[in-house]
């Protein structure tokens, strides 16, 4: 079973999204809790501090992706590598104009 989460990071009117696809054992399986698990395991490493250390102590959503998926496997879920957008685009661009029907209308 697959779960998808979109982090959403505002600055001021700029807007910022994050989508993870993550395989999970089930629909009942706490991914937060074993995300937060692996994130709090992998800041036990060199690396893992590194982030931490060099985020003033945190380390959010934006730097999930440096976990290996070793330590999400060891809670019982895995990331899905590589699934990210092909493009980028506005939510509001016009995907079509001056549409006329077969009618001419």
């Amino acid at each position: 079973m697959f779960r998808n989460v979109v982090a959403v990071r505002r600055e001021g009117r700029n807007i910022s999204v994050l989508s993870i696809l993550f395989e999970v054992p089930d629909e009942m399986f706490d991914l937060l809790a074993a995300v937060k698990a692996a994130v709090s395991d992998y800041c036990k490493t060199p690396e893992g501090r590194a982030i931490y250390s060099f985020n003033y102590g945190c380390f959010d959503w934006g730097d999930f992706a440096a976990v290996p998926n070793e330590f999400c496997e060891k809670h019982g879920f895995r990331r899905v590598e590589n699934v990210l957008p092909d493009e980028a685009v506005e939510w509001e661009e016009l995907l079509v104009e001056d549409f006329e029907d077969e009618e001419g209308e």
